[in-house]
């Protein structure tokens, strides 16, 4: 088994995109809401603005109290969409559970949803178009299955959510031979999963994928940041599948680090579209 380094992927990427920022006249700006204290988020929205600000990305973070009302969130929102300094919006998730995040989410101008994860960039997706501006996820899940000839393999993806499972789902069908797409209630979930060439896993449960749900010499996207007793694992038990797959994304140091760069590619790609 190998692993697929996803802090190598990231910095290849991230030094292509200095090299873009670089050229231009005014740099991207990228405005970052984060609301509560979710101290993973906070961790996030850390690496984020570190990584934005080695390869010249302004960042604006907002951070707002846990009981927040909704009305000033869409407000706050509504003013970033018009105001011309900003490049792209973040809106750091999860959101603390008095908030409809899809109603959130649906303020951000399209145009400058750095996340990808608009219902416009979504509709694109399903209708088989590539939106300007990929999720951000499902971008990271790609670039680590660049190396990998999609025709003419069969893909599994665990999870339906609109930021990593549906995405991955629509951009995918279209480009391997053949695409599914189960949650953890899927009736026969194991059997289903060892047909799959490339077994990609977004559900948030931890070590939940054993040998049992794999296929000799599969290839494992593992999409999951889960802390358990402390430590961050993925949604794979990495222990039990590495004698059974070909590659695994290790978790940390897998798809997490690809996806920030892929965020900061799509800041890079709507200030270029911009100008």
């Amino acid at each position: 088994m190998k692993l697929i380094n996803g802090q190598k992927i990231s910095n290849k990427i991230l030094t292509g995109l200095k090299g873009k920022t670089k050229k231009l006249k005014i740099k991207p700006l990228l405005a970052v809401i984060l609301i509560g204290k979710n101290p993973a988020s906070h961790l996030y929205v850390k690496i984020k603005e570190k990584r934005a600000k080695e390869i010249n990305i302004g960042f604006k973070k907002y951070l707002l109290p846990e009981k927040t009302k909704q009305s000033k969130i869409i407000g706050l929102i509504s003013e970033l969409n018009n105001n011309p300094k900003i490049t792209a919006i973040l809106v750091q998730l999860p959101l603390p559970r008095h908030l409809d995040t899809d109603k959130i989410i649906l303020t951000i101008d399209p145009k400058k949803d750095a996340d990808g994860i608009h219902p416009k960039n979504l509709n694109q997706l399903k209708r088989g178009q590539t939106p300007l501006i990929l999720p951000a996820t499902t971008g990271a899940i790609i670039e680590a299955l660049k190396s990998v000839n999609l025709k003419n393999k069969s893909v599994a993806i665990i999870g339906k959510s609109k930021i990593a499972g549906l995405p991955t789902y629509y951009y995918l069908k279209k480009r391997a031979r053949q695409t599914s797409i189960y949650d953890s209630q899927t009736k026969n979930l194991p059997k289903k999963c060892r047909q799959a060439d490339i077994l990609i896993v977004a559900i948030g449960r931890p070590n939940f994928i054993t040998a049992n749900y794999v296929k000799k010499n599969a290839v494992i996207i593992d999409v999951g940041i889960n802390k358990v007793n402390g430590k961050t694992v993925g949604d794979v038990d990495f222990d039990n599948v590495k004698k059974k797959a070909a590659w695994v994304t290790p978790v940390p140091g897998g798809i997490g680090p690809i996806t920030v760069a892929m965020l900061l590619k799509n800041v890079v790609c709507i200030k270029t579209k911009q100008h």
